[in-house]
């Protein structure tokens, strides 16, 4: 049977992904201009989709720059954009993945509206229980503060975004999206432990929040509570099946749980997306899964992929060594 050669690196904070930076998307430039890109959603037949559909901003080469959630009303907004071309990208579960027309804002005025129609995903079958509805019993007076506090938070003022947010809640104390953004506010003034209460209040009231998802499942694989962080990757996976990065993730923790066929198919998934030789580790942890089964001719198989894909990774010269030690054995 191959060492555990790996193993200790699969726990070590090079395979942890960044969560928490998807949910706040940091990658986005440093924008000095005012402009605001406001993106409203719905599908064909006028109708809103649902909160916490995922919409991206994207540049003129496809890459993305900003990426948010959308709202009770089926709406993002980007704010302080450069003049440039951008297109919106929006994907979720239940919606077909829609790229917009390129939007121009190089001669636009400061503020441009896109309207972005999707279409539903014929083929998903959901359970009721599945599928996130819009919250109707909202009174308009904390939608009202809902929607200034998220004002205030595109400006970082989290002091004021705060106080908003709470009067909402105070009117409705079952609004998950205001928890949700409250908890994001309490990340930002550096306040972690009500960070988590609020995430953990947000998706209890609805565990469909992609954001609260991202952030307990990175706190808790962090702190390296896979049984915590497990319930929150999974619905992290489901909204984002082609992300390797959560992938990658939840393979590990699956491993750590003493899942070994559900490891092994959350690895083997990262291999099939475009992205895949970025994220090779997870051909360690199929290795790993396959070698404590016995079967290390297929565990040898994905330590040669880990290096054909990542020959310049420090876990190379180990895997090297211990596929020498494999092959010399199996002789």
């Amino acid at each position: 049977m191959l060492q555990r050669v790996f193993a200790c690196f699969v726990l070590a904070a090079a395979c942890t992904p960044n969560l928490l930076a998807q949910a706040q998307a940091p990658g986005a430039p440093q924008i000095t201009t005012q402009q605001q890109l406001t993106a409203r959603v719905t599908f064909e037949d006028d109708r809103p989709v649902p909160p916490n559909v995922r919409v991206e901003l994207l540049s003129a080469y496809g890459s993305s720059v900003d990426s948010r959630v959308t709202d009770t009303s089926g709406t993002v907004r980007f704010s302080r954009l450069d003049p440039a071309k951008y297109k919106l990208r929006v994907s979720g579960t239940g919606i077909v993945t829609t790229e917009s027309r390129e939007i121009d804002m190089t001669t636009s005025g400061p503020n441009v509206t896109e309207y972005v129609r999707v279409r539903r995903e014929p083929s998903l079958t959901l359970d009721a229980g599945e599928i996130p509805t819009v919250d109707t019993s909202i009174p308009p007076e904390a939608r009202k503060e809902f929607d200034k506090a998220s004002d205030k938070m595109e400006q970082k003022n989290w002091t004021e975004a705060k106080t908003h947010l709470d009067r909402a809640i105070s009117i409705y104390p079952k609004y998950a999206l205001a928890h949700n953004n409250l908890a994001m506010v309490y990340a930002n003034l550096n306040q972690g432990e009500k960070a988590v209460e609020s995430f953990r209040t947000a998706a209890e009231l609805d565990e469909h929040i992609q954001q609260a998802n991202l952030y307990l499942g990175h706190f808790y694989y962090d702190n390296k509570n896979y049984k915590q962080a497990e319930p929150y990757l999974l619905r992290a996976t489901g909204s984002e099946p082609r992300n390797p990065q959560l992938l990658l993730a939840l393979a590990n923790t699956q491993m750590q749980n003493g899942e070994a066929d559900q490891a092994l198919a959350s690895a083997q998934k990262v291999h099939s997306l475009p992205d895949h030789k970025k994220f090779a580790m997870a051909h360690l942890i199929a290795a790993q899964v396959l070698s404590d089964r016995g079967d290390n001719q297929h565990s040898r198989d994905e330590l040669q992929l880990f290096l054909r894909e990542a020959p310049d990774s420090p876990m190379a010269p180990r895997v090297k060594e211990a596929l020498a030690k494999a092959n010399t054995g199996s002789k």
